[in-house]
């Protein structure tokens, strides 16, 4: 799968591995490219402090989870420097269930003193059912507008506030309008938009694919190949219900920031980092302020753009079976799995039950992070793990690639891996 990036003209709101003399590693490398930014979040971002703001989100969004069908998101308006909380429009007989829903959302935000202005007002429908919409839309264009919707239609959004559906077309937008409309009715506007760009794991825009390119210091080179991380798979975590990035723990420090490519893309900040003596994971979420998250991962060199959905995960992996790590700077690297509970110790730290997987051609650093992984015979993908680094672990001439278990990861940080 490639994708494709379209602009609607209007939417709604919208290092090296260290060899003894003997050949074999005389300490482990994790592939996390140095020096890295050890900067916490910055405090003077324009056009508006961003961190309080999305602060203030994620407590509506805690606010509202029993309600998830009465949340329709926040959205800031930089202007009136106001932070929207939408809530579904109520029928008659939730008045009570819409006023308590306000009193919770307020105490949070209130009781977190963020100093972020907050008000109510009222959309058709939640973000899930937003989704759903144009998820269908999409899916259903060959039924409603045949081969010119399947070809020319290439990408939807719904405008939180009205609940139109705004779709973008190559060509024939009154025809493919009327088609719609037909099918949908009178709430679908068709819009013309360039021919899309075809994305990568240099290039990547929300929602954010397992794979990416990521950097912790804004003025390090953003060449193909020198990426700092590589981005993990997705992740819901239970005790907040919020979808989040990851990496590895030892890419960087809670509260530092985490950017895609350009200087200015600033995607997110560390949060809750897992890297402990003894422990079972190196890794650590990725607290998204800009866009979303996908079940998606990138496959293949660093340059690939061939995008897949991530569909299961393995839970038992096997010694003698093969094993791809795809990261942003190695790209596609397999090699056979010869330990499935390894101890290996990077920096005085001892992670366990790791595994390893060897191979003459090895992963490179600005890897960590990225996902382990195997494709089916339909092109979907079943997670593995995560990478850690370059490890010896037999004891050998050989050094092997050593990566978290996506089962370890989950019982350790308490999340379920997103899906596509």
């Amino acid at each position: 799968m490639r994708r494709a990036r379209f602009v609607l003209p209007i939417l709604g709101s919208t290092a090296l591995l260290l060899l003894g003399a003997n050949g074999v590693q005389a300490s482990a490398q994790p592939d996390a490219n140095e020096p890295r930014s050890t900067s916490a979040l910055p405090k003077n971002l324009t056009p508006v402090d961003e961190i309080p703001v999305q602060q203030a989100a994620e407590e509506a969004t805690r606010a509202t989870a029993k309600y998830a069908n009465s949340f329709g998101g926040a959205h800031w308006d930089a202007a009136a420097k106001v932070l929207y909380i939408n809530l579904v429009q109520p029928k008659a007989k939730q008045a009570d269930h819409r006023a308590e829903l306000q009193s919770a959302i307020r105490d949070r935000v209130t009781s977190a003193r963020l100093g972020v202005t907050t008000k109510f007002r009222s959309v058709p429908m939640s973000i899930d059912q937003q989704n759903a919409l144009v998820s269908r839309f999409m899916d259903e264009r060959a039924k409603w507008g045949g081969q010119a919707a399947t070809k020319n239609i290439v990408g939807a959004s719904v405008d939180e506030v009205t609940g139109r559906i705004f779709a973008g077309a190559l060509t024939g937008t009154d025809a493919l309008q009327a088609a719609a409309r037909k099918h949908f009715g009178d709430i679908v506007d068709v819009q013309p938009t360039a021919a899309p760009q075809i994305q990568g794991r240099y290039n990547d825009f929300s929602p954010y694919s397992s794979g990416n390119a990521l950097y912790l210091d804004q003025f390090w080179p953003r060449d193909v190949g020198m990426a700092q991380c590589t981005q993990g798979y997705n992740w819901l975590r239970h005790s907040d219900g919020l979808r989040y990035a990851s990496m590895a723990g030892h890419c960087a420090e809670p509260g530092e920031s985490v950017f895609h490519v350009s200087t200015s893309q600033r995607i997110g900040y560390v949060g809750t980092k897992y890297l402990n003596n003894n422990e079972y994971i190196d890794f650590e979420f990725i607290r998204m302020t800009v866009g979303a998250v996908s079940g998606t991962v990138w496959v293949g060199s660093p340059t690939t753009e061939d995008l897949r959905r991530v569909t299961s995960v393995d839970t038992g992996v096997l010694t003698g079976v093969t094993a791809c790590s795809s990261g942003a700077n190695g790209g596609l690297v397999c090699g056979l799995v010869r330990n499935r509970t390894a101890a290996v110790t990077f920096d005085g730290i001892t992670t366990k039950q790791l595994t390893c997987v060897s191979n003459p051609t090895l992963t490179k650093s600005g890897d960590s992070g990225g996902p382990w992984l195997t494709t089916a015979s339909d092109g979907t993908v079943r997670a593995w793990g995560q990478h850690l680094g370059k490890w010896n672990c037999a004891g050998d001439q050989a050094v092997d690639m050593v990566f978290s278990t996506v089962q370890n990861i989950s019982a350790r940080a308490g999340a379920t891996l997103i899906l596509g």
